[in-house]
């Protein structure tokens, strides 16, 4: 009887263990079809019928995992950290020894990654959600702020005697500027020819700012902006 007992306790387990492998498959399968319907048809296009629809899978398949669209925005953010956090925690250990050579590293493969057309119409499309869905607004601030922490401790290697405002400003700074980049810089854009000197301009100004935090010429500047006016862009 013993026997019997812990034989069937072992095929629970297997079953278990299957039921476990295919689910992860299936959410995968999900979040892939997302990714391709936002970049190929755009944010309207995003709904779960759609994604089923994509991926063959019935809506209740889908709607079982994700039960709202905000749910699987926040499952494809997920992934991107996911699928990137392993080499860039390495990359952030190696830059331990070498604080300059890491944060440009990990700057510049920031950019390159941006840089493929379909990775940067799918983080247009989320932009686009965000600015009228608080949920994906959310979702959206949680991801970047993963990227604002390892760059706020490359920073603080770098150079040691930054305050903890100017890490936190400088590591908005680094990543809004790789990140409006983006809308200009991919592979797709009239534009793209010249990313190579504008990831330099980035990477120049951060590093610069990261020795030289509070200058009389960036206090000039900060001023100047406090009493500027707006200006219409035409």
């Amino acid at each position: 009887m013993d026997m019997e007992i812990r034989g069937c306790h072992m095929v629970e387990r297997r079953i278990t263990k299957t039921r476990y492998t295919s689910g992860r498959a299936t959410i995968s399968n999900i979040i892939r079809a997302a990714e391709r319907v936002l970049a190929e048809q755009g944010h309207a296009a995003l709904s779960l019928r759609r994604v089923a629809q994509e991926c063959g899978l019935p809506i209740g398949n889908v709607s079982y995992y994700f039960p709202a669209k905000q749910q699987l925005i926040k499952a494809m953010l997920d992934s991107i950290v996911a699928d990137l956090a392993a080499p860039m925690d390495e990359l952030e250990r190696w830059a331990a020894d070498y604080p300059n050579d890491g944060l440009v590293k990990y700057l510049s493969g920031w950019m390159k990654f941006n840089e493929e057309s379909r990775v940067a119409r799918i983080y247009v499309e989320i932009w686009s959600m965000a600015n009228n869905d608080s949920e994906v607004r959310a979702h959206l601030d949680q991801y970047y702020a993963h990227g604002e922490a390892r760059v706020r401790r490359m920073l603080a290697r770098l150079n040691p005697e930054l305050s903890d405002e100017a890490m936190d400003t400088l590591s908005i700074f680094a990543i809004s500027i790789m990140e409006g980049l983006m809308l200009f810089g991919n592979n797709g854009h009239r534009h793209a020819r010249h990313m190579p000197i504008l990831a330099a301009y980035a990477m120049d100004a951060v590093l610069h700012h990261a020795r030289s935090p509070d200058s009389a010429s960036l206090r000039s500047l900060v001023d100047q902006y406090q009493q500027a006016t707006a200006v219409p862009i035409v």
